[in-house]
């Protein structure tokens, strides 16, 4: 395993950090578990006082408009934690269907403030998939979803805005421990664009294949049984400076890939990308004239 001592030696064994970037949306009302089971990839029937789930909704065509966890905060009460530039957008979207449910919507992210603390684990080997049900507790009011990450656990709290947080530290080590965990949430960039595959949905606990139908179903589940696409999110380093959006390229000058996000740590770059063969099929790679390393997934990836 190459990302201990390419990493860890730089990074902290803590990060925490105030998500400001994330925003919360209220749905309350004895159809609210309906409305989103039958709207999103996740299994929201997995969903409790003491579980949550990651997922996504969905155009018909499979392509992401926001994804996103889901919370229980009280009897017919959810939570749904979001990028706060897709969150009108999704509220609109879900709004069009809740006229047919007992359920009310609404942006409370005044209400909230979202924090997230990392912290380095013992594993370094991959875990076959993260686990679709995301353990949760709750306490005066605060929220917590322990994701367990292979290279650096993550405690997501969402507490009352009442509450005062402590200090962040060191948001650059933040930044590159989240592009560790591989499960990005998607801005308002990417609206539209994104199948859940190529972010690994399917293997970071985003998409239930068992739960039914959704907007969207058909093509992801098309691409589960049919292999269509070998679009993938994977991690890398480099030496020199990537930028979001710069293509990656083979030995052979063939573009595969292109730089889906990045962050600094020290002297070094660290992306994930999203490569258009697998990660096994290739040699050696640059992004704008600048070899990169290509670095294991914390979860092993499949359809």
């Amino acid at each position: 395993m190459q990302i201990e001592p390419l990493l860890n030696e730089t990074l902290p064994a803590t990060s925490y950090s105030h998500t400001q970037d994330l925003g919360v949306i209220s749905v309350q009302g004895p159809d609210s578990l309906k409305l989103l089971q039958g709207q999103t990839t996740a299994d929201v029937k997995l969903v409790d006082l003491q579980t949550s789930v990651f997922g996504a909704v969905c155009t018909p065509k499979g392509r992401i408009i926001a994804n996103f966890y889901i919370l229980q905060n009280a009897a017919d009460s959810f939570l749904v934690a979001v990028k706060r530039d897709v969150l009108e957008t999704l509220l609109a979207h879900l709004k069009k269907y809740a006229v047919f449910f007992k359920t009310e919507l609404s942006d409370v992210s005044t209400q909230y403030h979202v924090s997230s603390l990392f912290a380095l684990t013992d594993t370094l080997e991959p875990q076959t998939q993260y686990e679709l049900a995301i353990p949760t507790s709750h306490q005066d009011g605060c929220s917590q979803l322990v994701l367990n990450n292979t290279y650096y656990q993550e405690t997501l709290t969402i507490a009352p805005a009442s509450e005062e947080l402590p200090d962040a530290e060191d948001p650059a080590a933040h930044k590159v421990m989240a592009l560790l965990a591989a499960r990005p949430l998607l801005g308002k960039e990417h609206l539209e664009e994104i199948l859940p595959q190529w972010i690994n949905m399917q293997r970071n606990g985003g998409i239930s294949f068992t739960k039914g139908c959704y907007t969207g179903q058909e093509i992801v589940a098309r691409m589960k049984y049919r292999g269509k696409s070998k679009k993938h999110l994977a991690l890398c380093t480099c030496i020199g400076l990537m930028k979001v959006g710069a293509d990656v390229m083979n030995e052979e000058g063939k573009v595969i890939g292109s730089v889906f996000d990045v962050a600094p740590l020290a002297d070094l770059q660290v992306a994930q990308l999203i490569l258009n063969i697998d990660q096994s099929e290739v040699g050696s790679a640059t992004v704008e004239g600048y070899d990169i390393s290509l670095l294991p997934l914390p979860y092993e990836l499949g359809n």
